[in-house]
């Protein structure tokens, strides 16, 4: 019976490459240089296999063409031919960047900073460079004897340390047919020589799973205190300077913490006023009435949760407050959503009258890409808080959740009265910031779009890129600090700073003290809220708002 012919099997196909992949070829390339040169002193160290496992490792995490076919030849002891092509390009390609190493070397020593003549020392490296080069040419060249004994020696250091790979769960040259058949999807021209154990990777990803959110928080604790200590090192650095230091040490002393106070107050009826009212208002729209109390209560909550690390507190947060008041979580999100546009696109408007009004010119080119980045918002947010878009994008997203959809509540009109109540209460959030700053600053109230307007745009900036911080803490203070030294009038920097030093000192010392502001106005909000409907908070059925509630929903409450 004639034998079947069996087709061959098609040939994985490479997936395209994401970003991911990207980063771990430059990440897995490095490292294997790092234990590729450490794997002499290693060996050197402790005894045993010596540094060639390393030097494995390493030289298969790294990427070139013909890896593969190398590494087998050299383990199989294989000797070079002096008159290949190939193996006169592979000389040439070592001899021309071996001998770098040894450059960057002499680059990095004391000597060739503190060298008086440079064009001698110039020509000595650059003499070192092509002795190293001919050196190593020639070597490669005449010495093919040695280097063929030296191959010779590979069949018996592959057979000890090849086991004692295996055992340690790294396969060193596996077969390819082999690794088809565990793992199709790896295409058949794969250059790579070590094979891991599946517990190791398992091991790996677990790891990485473990660590990935601690290391993230790791990253954004890093990456606010380095924009403290950046904002902060003026004062540190001038406050004993005898030019600069008693004129920082006026204006940090000249704080007056009763109008800190003032100010805080003033900050929390903001939020009361304003913020709370435009979502009462909003949810009103959808069909729920909350009293003021629990209103508030939910709302300040909420906001406090944005400190939390990570982005979803906040709107978890009140999703899960307004369930008991008969409010869907689909209708809590929406609601929240809106407002925030609304809010985000009234800082926009007032940041951008404010710094016009200060003069844009001022702020160096270099800086103002914040306020370009600012700009671009407006009209993305003005089509986003069209009924017709807004609506029909939430209730794509309702759908594909498998939730009821919204029908529409808010029209153009009141969208438009929403976000002229927003801009009042930036307004009056920049009289309470001209309130804290007065001190300080000395600045005159008829200045306070100058406030306003660095203020509005940091806070946008903070919240655009809030998931590098929680709440934005440490952007906004650097963006109102750059922005601040550059949009102050120059006639009354002159006379009341009259070194940028100073400026730069005192501007820092400000977004701390703006920070604590915000802070003391939203904890101040909190506790008067909690102490208004303190029976909603301890979760009592006779809390006000809680009678509204649809019967099924009390019945699994």
């Amino acid at each position: 019976m004639p034998k079947q012919k069996h087709s061959p099997q098609p040939a994985a196909v490479k997936p395209a490459w994401g970003l991911a992949d990207y980063v771990w070829f430059i990440v897995k390339n490095i490292f294997g240089w790092i234990f590729v040169l450490g794997a002499g002193p290693i060996g050197v160290v402790f005894p045993g296999p010596g540094g060639l496992p390393l030097f494995i490792i390493g030289f298969a995490l790294i990427t070139f063409p013909g890896k593969r076919r190398l590494t087998a030849r050299v383990m199989r002891g294989i000797p070079v031919n002096r008159e290949n092509r190939t193996y006169h390009l592979g000389v040439a390609a070592v001899a021309l960047l071996a001998p770098t190493a040894v450059v960057l070397t002499i680059l990095h020593g004391q000597w060739w900073s503190s060298a008086d003549h440079h064009t001698l020392t110039t020509v000595l490296l650059v003499l070192t460079y092509l002795a190293f080069v001919v050196g190593i040419w020639a070597f490669g060249l005449l010495g093919v004897d040695t280097i063929n004994l030296g191959l010779s020696l590979m069949p018996k250091v592959r057979r000890k340390v090849r086991p004692w790979m295996r055992r340690k769960g790294l396969d060193l040259l596996p077969p390819r047919r082999r690794l088809r058949l565990t793992h199709p999807e790896i295409p058949q021209d794969d250059e790579e020589i070590l094979e891991i154990h599946e517990s190791y990777r398992r091991g790996a990803h677990d790891t990485w799973a473990l660590a990935r959110p601690w290391l993230v928080r790791s990253l954004r604790i890093v990456l606010v205190a380095a924009i403290f200590w950046w904002m902060l090192r003026p004062i540190f650095k001038q406050w004993n300077d005898p030019a600069n230091g008693p004129l920082i040490r006026q204006h940090i002393r000249a704080t007056n913490w009763w109008l800190f106070a003032l100010a805080a107050l003033m900050f929390s009826l903001f939020l009361f006023v304003f913020r709370t009212t435009s979502w009462r208002w909003i949810l009103r729209g959808f069909g729920h009435r909350l009293p003021i109390a629990p209103a508030t209560r939910i709302w300040s909550f909420s906001e406090l949760a944005r400190y939390l690390p990570g982005v979803i507190w906040q709107v978890v947060g009140r999703v899960y407050l307004s369930r008991p008041y008969g409010v869907s979580a689909s209708v809590s999100s929406a609601s929240q959503v809106l407002e925030l546009v609304l809010f985000m696109l009234a800082n926009i408007l007032v940041a951008m009258a404010g710094l016009l009004g200060a003069g844009v010119r001022r702020i160096p080119s270099e800086h103002r890409h914040w306020i370009f980045i600012a700009m671009a918002f407006v009209p993305a947010m003005l089509v986003l808080l069209h009924p017709k878009v807004f609506y029909g994008l939430l209730n794509r997203l309702m759908t594909r959740l498998k939730k009821a959809p919204i029908a529409q509540a808010l029209g153009k009109r009141q969208l438009t009265a929403l976000l002229a109540w927003n801009i009042a209460g930036l307004l009056w959030q920049s009289l309470a910031l001209w309130v804290l700053t007065c001190s300080v600053l000395d600045l005159p109230l008829g200045k306070w779009y100058v406030l306003a307007g660095a203020y509005c745009l940091a806070w946008t900036m903070g919240f655009s890129v809030g998931f590098l911080s929680p709440g934005g803490i440490g952007v906004r203070e650097l963006v109102f600090v750059t922005t601040l030294q550059f949009v102050l009038p120059p006639s009354w920097v002159q006379i009341h700073f009259p070194s940028p030093t100073v400026l730069a000192a005192v501007a820092g010392f400000l977004s701390v003290l703006l920070r604590m502001w915000a802070i003391a106005g939203e904890l101040l909000m909190a506790g008067a809220a909690w102490l208004s409907d303190y029976r909603g908070a301890m979760g009592r059925v006779d809390a006000p708002g809680r009678a509204h509630m649809p019967a099924e929903m009390a019945e699994a409450e």
